[in-house]
């Protein structure tokens, strides 16, 4: 279970006068970035909120538990840009405050991938998977989403999530973000850049399934604080945006894929042709790499201090304008 540290304030760091522009995940240029990373976070929490309220409603609550999930992992990915300046501490307590808010969620968010996984490697290899070859497995991926959402249901899962997410916002307004520039942003895009960088090297030495899916985790984490910059971002910089979002997206895929077949090796109902769904995730996933390994090499060509560097005068000089 989560254990609730006590946060240490320094209230005096707070910043409320500047203007709030709505829930926007990016820092307006006129923000004050204390002030924005604030608005960002308690925007993500609000909205996911919202929707796992609308989640113990609904009839079909799959998109909302997505929707809240993704708003989770914005969160954290912001917390991830504000480390140094939260602390190890204070950051590792929301960190996995947030995270245990989104596994809550997982099991009937992962139920509803495989049956879209599965739907999509049918019509890619149409002239190989026939209908004989996945009815019976979808039938089964079906059952276990429903059981999936009907236990989340039962157990208060829903809303253990969401009495987490509910308390977030107090404990935003209560950040020690004293750093107010470019010091506040610069030492976690560096950091989200390196560890991308190095998780793409061990990938590439060995692409199992773990090793592709931390790679996809700090891919993702870049996308999300590049989008939070995206007002700052210098021309030459701007299209690192682009393609941080289609690594993140093959990266996925390739995840979505793995435990695909991981359900598919696992499950005990009869699928007459396992062998040749096993060959098709397999070729599918070798694409999604080559893809992504060629797309990753131009995303981290830089070092990573000279990937802040030109960040930074991309900032100092939409700042000025």
């Amino acid at each position: 279970m989560l254990k609730d540290t006590r946060l240490k304030i320094a209230r005096s760091g707070r910043d409320y006068h500047q203007p709030m522009p709505g829930r926007a995940y990016r820092l307006d240029r006129e923000e004050r970035p204390a002030s924005g990373m604030r608005r960002i976070a308690t925007g993500r929490l609000e909205r996911a909120a919202e929707r796992l309220r609308e989640a113990e409603r609904a009839a079909d609550p799959s998109d909302c538990i997505h929707a809240a999930r993704k708003d989770l992992k914005k969160l954290r990915a912001a917390i991830r840009l504000l480390r140094r300046e939260l602390g190890e501490e204070l950051y590792r307590a929301e960190n996995e405050r947030y995270r245990e808010a989104g596994l809550l969620l997982a099991p009937s968010r992962d139920a509803a991938v495989a049956l879209e996984t599965l739907a999509d490697l049918r019509e890619r290899f149409a002239d190989r998977l026939g209908p004989a070859a996945t009815d019976g497995w979808l039938a089964a991926l079906r059952e276990e989403r429903e059981r999936a959402l009907a236990t989340a249901r039962r157990d208060g899962r829903i809303a253990r999530a969401g009495a987490i997410v509910a308390a977030g916002p107090e404990r935003v307004a209560a950040w020690p973000l004293r750093a107010d520039s470019w010091k506040l942003l610069g030492p976690g895009i560096e950091r989200a850049h390196r560890r991308g960088r190095r998780e793409m090297r061990r990938a590439a030495a060995d692409p199992s399934g773990a090793n592709m899916h931390a790679w996809r985790k700090r891919a993702k984490d870049l996308w999300y604080q590049l989008r939070i910059l995206e007002l700052h971002l210098p021309k030459g910089a701007a299209g690192d945006l682009g393609r941080a979002d289609e690594l993140a997206e093959l990266l996925g895929d390739h995840h979505d894929l793995s435990v695909l077949r991981d359900d598919l090796l696992g499950c005990d109902v009869t699928i007459l042709h396992r062998p040749e769904l096993v060959a098709a995730i397999g070729e599918r996933q070798e694409e999604l790499a080559a893809a992504a390994f060629e797309l990753g090499e131009r995303l981290y060509a830089k070092k990573p201090k000279a990937f802040r560097r030109r960040l930074r005068r991309g900032w100092k000089r939409r700042r000025r304008s």
